[in-house]
């Protein structure tokens, strides 16, 4: 995989795990570990299927909208869930572009990728900054109920 995003590698490809795949061959499918074709190395008919996938975003002042719908499936017998379903496309990322992606089939003890349920957030890490004995003076006088008080000792409120 290739990628010029800010995104890791990883978080993208966890994203490209998430996405629902359907097939009429998939109760015919082993899961990696139990396939004794390629001793569970998962590289296999039987136990994977490979997707390419190539998307580039053009002009550097636009994000380009990465869906499933892109997503090319090495086999034709398997494809992402919502190519039958246009309007529930998923987005996949934006602005990279992976070389090829790969699904196995597998259980949440697995691997959290295939657990029901999977939430992502993002959140900044907040700059703390301590404050100056005046500074912490004027704070506990700025209080119109003066509920605060500065503690001669601890130097703390």
């Amino acid at each position: 995989m290739s990628t010029s995003s800010v995104l890791s590698d990883e978080f993208i490809a966890h994203c490209l795990g998430l996405i629902p795949l359907t097939s009429a061959a998939a109760m015919q499918m082993r899961f990696s570990r139990d396939c004794n074709v390629c001793d569970g190395d998962g590289f296999c008919e039987y136990c994977s299927v490979e997707f390419l996938l190539s998307a580039r975003a053009t002009d550097s002042d636009q994000t380009l909208e990465v869906t499933s719908n892109d997503l090319r499936s090495a086999d034709p017998k398997v494809c992402p869930s919502t190519r039958l379903a246009p309007s529930s496309r998923r987005s996949i990322n934006t602005d990279f572009e992976p070389n090829a992606g790969e699904q196995r089939k597998g259980i949440g003890k697995d691997h959290a990728k295939w657990s029901p349920a999977a939430t992502v957030t993002f959140m900044y890490e907040p700059d703390i900054d301590t404050l100056a004995l005046d500074e912490k003076r004027s704070w506990v006088e700025s209080s119109p109920t003066k509920v605060f008080h500065l503690d001669p000792i601890t130097k703390q409120y």
